[in-house]
């Protein structure tokens, strides 16, 4: 706005200035004009007078009436409006007839100049009161003319007889040039103004364009595409502004058009602030962070990469509690996979922030999965929408938090689930974000769908069908690395071989169906009698490997005899009543009775064999008397 009335002020003070400028410049020029003019009708008055009173003054001497040029001189001044005339005798002249008595007065520096010189000299006396012109004209001695002065003067030819001085009043002719002047300047000034009116008048259309142009393009740099500019000009101005409002309304369809079809290609309705511009800025950046984020996750090896991209996705968003569950419902299980939590919610949780696994929900979700709402209903959870909405969420009363948790489908039913937490000052913030998340979990579904169908797939090639327990093939795998972490943290592994007493009885007198039934008895023992980071293996027919893991010297044969115990404590159900059975089992400790694992595997066989022998029932530790 300020820029818009300087333009004016500017534009009008150059034309004023011009005006006075020009007005000066013609003021002074006529104002010289009129003096010139004025001082040469003075001097050509001068010389008609002077040259009158000559001719006077030599017929007056002629006639012998020269006493009457008193009368004669002042009679032509007041008939020529003269203010006063001075005739002056030359030097020759004074010489001859001696000093007249108009020359009584001393001659002025002027006079002297003409009577030395011959030359015609003429001065101006200007006060603020009086204007006068004084002009002094010589008579020379001349032989040629219709009057011989040689005749009647001692003089030589061309030598100054005297002079005539002749002051003419211009005070009056002055005043009259000013008073001109002055309605000359009034009738400019006048029509100054008029002009600048009209001038201002027609620039006001256009000063207001350039002001309703930069309302516009202000508000357009803030992505407000509303403000039209409308002007009532139908020249190229008009078209400027019509112009305008085209270019305008096309950026605002174009990027409400980009928006939408961006909405459709991420699956939400992104939130719309007053900046188009921004707003669009946003969405395009974000579009291009979720097409990268999908070619990163599409690359990566198993499903926790996966996870861990979410996370990092979401802290560089702000994100600052949340967690990731994952959920087996095959099992009926959740497992908090990853979770984060600020200082403050940390000390109010009792945990250590980023370190631990934190958990914003009640543990029974944990062991039945039924429990998590997300889950259960499929669908979003906003503890917005109603208060206490999921009653699991443990810090519904005690920390005032608010949490959105938002189910991923992994064929066809919920998977996974990402719950945010955040506290009340931060309930705008999250919700801007919300469909940019939604955005990057809708990428990562198909991804995690793939992922964990290949897991899927892989644990069923590695795990026996009727018992649950890894395979031989497993055993396959992981083998060399469980070995060289072994070596590495100078730990032991045990290896227990473990075989079912008669199991050939059970097959040939109840059938197989119990023999199966027998077997995944023995598998849930065994798995129940060691810890959850030992592995438990269908070795082959009814034989099952049992690897533990990080296991301290001595405690392999415990860990067997414990085995033993629990086996023959428990019965079996079968339909003609309960069946008891035992194991006899083999144990090698690796790298401590060889560095080499098919070897310690050989070594528990051998145990084992000797525990059949001696009555089975019992757990034998690898010998090398055995």
């Amino acid at each position: 706005m300020k820029q818009i009335r300087s333009i004016k002020t500017k534009l009008l003070i150059r034309i004023i200035l011009s005006f006075v400028l020009l007005s000066i410049i013609i003021q002074a020029i006529v104002i010289a004009s009129f003096r010139n003019f004025g001082m040469d009708a003075s001097k050509e008055r001068g010389l008609s007078v002077a040259e009158i009173i000559r001719d006077a003054i030599t017929s007056f001497m002629i006639l012998g009436v020269y006493d009457k040029r008193d009368i004669f001189l002042d009679r032509l001044k007041y008939a020529h409006g003269i203010k006063d005339i001075r005739v002056l005798r030359g030097k020759s002249v004074i010489q001859q007839f001696g000093q007249s008595e108009i020359n009584g007065k001393t001659p002025t520096l002027l006079e002297e100049q003409v009577l030395d010189s011959g030359n015609i000299k003429s001065a101006v006396k200007e006060d603020l009161l009086n204007l006068e012109y004084v002009i002094v004209i010589p008579y020379k001695a001349v032989s040629n003319e219709r009057v011989r002065c040689l005749q009647c003067h001692k003089a030589t030819e061309g030598e100054v007889l005297g002079a005539v001085t002749v002051v003419i009043d211009l005070t009056k002719q002055r005043r009259s040039g000013v008073s001109v002047m002055s309605y000359m300047v009034a009738v400019s000034l006048f029509f100054s103004l008029g002009t600048l009116y009209i001038i201002y008048i027609f620039f006001k259309p256009y000063t207001e364009l350039f002001l309703r142009l930069r309302y516009g393009f202000e508000h357009a740099s803030e992505g407000d595409f509303s403000k039209k500019v409308e002007v009532a000009l139908a020249d190229e101005a008009g078209d400027v502004a019509k112009g305008f409002n085209i270019m305008t309304d096309n950026l605002s369809k174009t990027l409400s058009s980009i928006d939408n079809k961006v909405s459709i290609l991420i699956g939400y309705q992104i939130t719309k602030t007053a900046n188009a511009l921004k707003d669009t800025t946003r969405t395009v950046d974000m579009l291009v962070k979720i097409y990268n984020f999908k070619r990163t996750i599409e690359k990566d090896a198993v499903k926790n990469d996966i996870f861990m991209r979410i996370e990092q996705m979401l802290i560089e968003m702000g994100i600052e509690n949340f967690s990731i569950y994952e959920a087996k419902l095959d099992k009926n299980t959740i497992t908090n996979v990853i979770s984060r939590a600020d200082m403050e919610n940390s000390a109010r949780l009792g945990i250590n922030g980023e370190s631990s696994k934190v958990s914003w929900c009640d543990e029974s979700i944990l062991t039945d999965a039924g429990q998590c709402r997300a889950i259960r209903t499929g669908s979003v959870v906003n503890s917005q929408e109603f208060p206490l909405l999921c009653q699991n969420f443990i810090c519904s009363q005690a920390c005032s938090l608010d949490y959105y948790c938002i189910p991923i489908y992994i064929g066809g039913r919920v998977g996974d689930v990402l719950q945010i937490v955040y506290g009340k000052g931060r309930d705008e913030f999250t919700m801007t974000l919300i469909p940019f998340i939604k955005a990057y979990l809708l990428e990562c579904e198909p991804v995690i769908e793939g992922k964990t169908f290949m897991e899927l797939l892989r644990e069923q090639s590695l795990v026996d069908q009727l018992t649950g327990l890894y395979n031989r093939r497993f055993l396959d795998e992981i083998n060399n690395s469980l070995c060289r972490a072994a070596i590495r943290r100078k730990t032991l592994v045990g290896i227990l071989l473990i075989d079912i007493d008669h199991f050939k009885h059970v097959n040939d007198t109840y059938g197989h169906d119990i023999g199966d039934k027998v077997l995944q008895k023995a598998a849930s023992i065994i798995k129940a009698s060691v810890r959850e980071s030992d592995i438990v293996i269908r070795y082959g027919g009814e034989e099952i490997l049992v690897l533990l893991v990080d296991a301290a010297e001595g405690n392999s044969i415990e860990v067997a005899q414990k085995i033993c115990s629990n086996f023959q404590n428990e019965s079996i159900e079968i339909p003609s009543g309960a069946l008891n059975k035992t194991v006899s089992i083999g144990v090698s400790e690796f790298p401590k009775n060889s560095d080499k694992f098919w070897t310690c595997v050989k070594y528990s066989d051998t145990a084992l064999y000797k525990a059949k022998n001696d009555g089975r029932n019992r757990a034998y530790l690898y010998k090398e008397d055995t």
